[in-house]
């Protein structure tokens, strides 16, 4: 069985006019709470992969896979030396899209632009990201996936309005994957771009509607620290 698709994360900082993390944006309660903050993390790696795996295993269970799509699989995720790492994505890429040539498989079509992001041809994958969500409208469960990892290229590219857009699609959409983490994050933006309120309301919304997510439980990382963190951030 494939493993979950890699999440790649942003380096970069505000004072260098690009749009930061999410956490850097809340930095002022989380960086006090750094084991609170690392059990959010966990949990929503930990959710990704628990959905990525039951994904790829129905498209497997429904033989909606190939050998050449499985040669793919093994190639993006081989081991090598960092030498080799670019020849081994490139071979990967290459049998991804042949295999999403043949069949039309969404999860090729994904891992396509997985295999870009991790080769650096952002444009490319943006470019491939964008073909997903306009063919794959209806496909409830990859769908999420897809816009998270849009979102997280604009958000590395420093372009807030179209990491905006995205986040709020991806709230938007039927699949209940992300939501929470949607709200999460739609907030961050909004503080980053000195819009409080509208952040508190994004907070209290999450904390309304999923109580239980890991964003919102008290303890971990709650409305009163949120609010608080949100007005430090007006303040500040």
């Amino acid at each position: 069985m494939p493993k979950v698709i890699k999440k790649r994360h942003s380096k970069q900082s505000a004072s260098q006019g690009e749009l930061p993390s999410s956490y850097d944006q809340l930095k002022h309660y989380l960086d006090k709470n750094k084991k609170r903050s690392q059990l959010i993390m966990g949990g929503a790696v930990a959710f990704i992969v628990v959905v990525s795996i039951i994904i790829i295993y129905r498209s497997y269970s429904h033989g909606q896979t190939s050998a050449l799509s499985a040669r793919a699989y093994n190639a993006f995720y081989g081991q090598s030396s960092a030498a080799d790492a670019d020849k081994r994505l490139k071979a990967s890429l290459d049998d991804f899209q042949r295999s999403y040539a043949e069949d039309k498989s969404p999860v090729s079509l994904l891992y396509s632009a997985a295999a870009l992001l991790e080769l650096g041809n952002i444009d490319e994958a943006e470019k491939t990201l964008i073909k997903f969500n306009d063919t794959y409208q209806t496909y409830d469960e990859l769908l999420p996936i897809s816009y998270h990892r849009l979102y997280e290229l604009y958000k590395d590219k420093g372009a807030s309005d179209k990491a905006l857009q995205t986040i709020e699609k991806l709230y938007a959409l039927k699949s209940p994957i992300f939501k929470d983490l949607a709200l999460f994050e739609w907030a961050s933006l909004l503080t980053a771009s000195g819009k409080a309120d509208q952040a508190k309301a994004k907070i209290a919304e999450l904390e309304k509607n999923y109580p239980m997510s890991p964003y919102a439980m008290p303890g971990v990382a709650g409305a009163d620290n949120a609010t608080k963190g949100l007005d430090n951030a007006t303040k500040g």
